[in-house]
């Protein structure tokens, strides 16, 4: 895989050299949304006021053997360092790219239920944690070309040198890096397909594999179906992640699964509903004279409605959620609604 890696860099420092040479065309689009919310707790009433930005500059161009090239970095309201970045290069072969905090590969949204968005990613006052992906570093990939497989079938695959928070490293530059992971480096893998028509399938794949102590690797993986007739749509996915602990200690494993439907009742209007029930299970150390250690279950479900209508450049939305043992805590319910106006430049 290492030397996957450095075949992939050498071409992508040839491209950047090259492209100097070729001017190509820059784009600038984004969009900026406004929402109110509302909720919390049970029985909360919680409410805020909020404006996300987000902006794109986009440059494409050609090389003289025809081969197209792409870079691409956003600008959001999270952006203190140069994140979310690409540099692709288009071949007949396939793409090659370099990415910075982009590139995610996972399935965890592509059952494609939520007009709106998943509700644990949009409307929710829960976090379920689905699986890991590599768009929190800076990572390699290759996809196969459009017409290369049958059935529609697309592959990639990513690689992350090293799981590090040191700069110069595959830098993870959003939230904290497992303390277990660093110095790890990790692959991931990703195949979709569209064997009939209507019919979406897909899976993906996450592994990093430590390389100080006995430690079990960090491992996720998913799998979705989507299904469209027409105006509706529906889907289904599970996913499945565990953290990198030590050999003999306690661990934790999540498994999740969602579903849901959308229908689009005109041009204008899309309706969703959809269900995330995720567990999470902690089994103990095993204890001396013990054969294996315990084991404990906690499911969260999420149940969210969502609408939106579209405006021209503009779309109004309403995404409402409810929780149950949120956050893998018994006996916590919480729920939460957003209204939003969303504009698109």
């Amino acid at each position: 895989m290492k030397n996957i890696a450095k075949v992939l860099l050498v071409i992508l420092s040839t491209v950047s050299f090259t492209m100097s040479a070729f001017a190509g065309d820059l784009s600038v689009t984004g969009g900026a949304t406004a929402t109110y919310k509302i909720g919390g707790a049970e029985q909360s009433n919680s409410k805020g006021l909020g404006v996300s930005n987000e902006l794109d500059f986009t440059a494409t161009g050609e090389l003289d053997n025809g081969m197209a090239w792409k870079w691409q970095t956003q600008l959001d309201d999270a952006s203190t360092v140069n994140d979310d970045t690409r540099m692709e290069l288009t071949t007949p072969y396939g793409l090659v790219g370099m990415y910075i905090s982009e590139g995610g590969l996972s399935t965890e949204a592509s059952y494609g239920a939520g007009v709106m968005g998943p509700g644990s990613d949009y409307s929710a006052p829960m976090t379920v944690v689905f699986n890991y992906d590599v768009d929190s570093y800076s990572n390699l990939q290759y996809h196969t070309a459009a017409d290369m497989l049958p059935f529609g079938i697309t592959a990639k695959v990513a690689y992350v040198p090293n799981l590090s928070s040191s700069a110069g490293d595959s830098t993870k530059t959003s939230g904290a890096i497992e303390t277990n992971a660093v110095g790890s480096d990790a692959v991931m893998y990703r195949v979709d397909a569209s064997p009939l028509d209507g019919l979406s399938i897909g899976a993906s794949y996450f592994n990093a594999s430590p390389t100080v102590g006995a430690r079990y690797d960090q491992e996720s993986g998913g799998a979705y179906a989507k299904y469209v007739m027409g105006p509706i749509t529906v889907g289904y996915g599970r996913e499945g992640a565990t953290p990198i602990v030590a050999k003999g200690s306690e661990v934790t494993y999540y498994e999740t699964d969602s579903y849901g439907i959308q229908f689009a009742v005109n041009e204008a209007l899309s309706v969703s509903y959809g269900v995330e029930k995720s567990t999470k299970s902690v089994r103990t150390a095993v204890a001396a004279g013990a054969t294996a250690g315990t084991r404990t279950d906690v499911e969260s479900t999420i149940d969210h409605i969502q609408a939106a209508y579209v405006i021209g450049g503009a779309t109004l939305g309403v995404a409402m959620a409810e929780s149950s043992d949120s956050d893998y805590t018994a006996g916590v319910d919480e729920n939460q609604t957003i209204f939003s106006l969303a504009m698109a430049f």
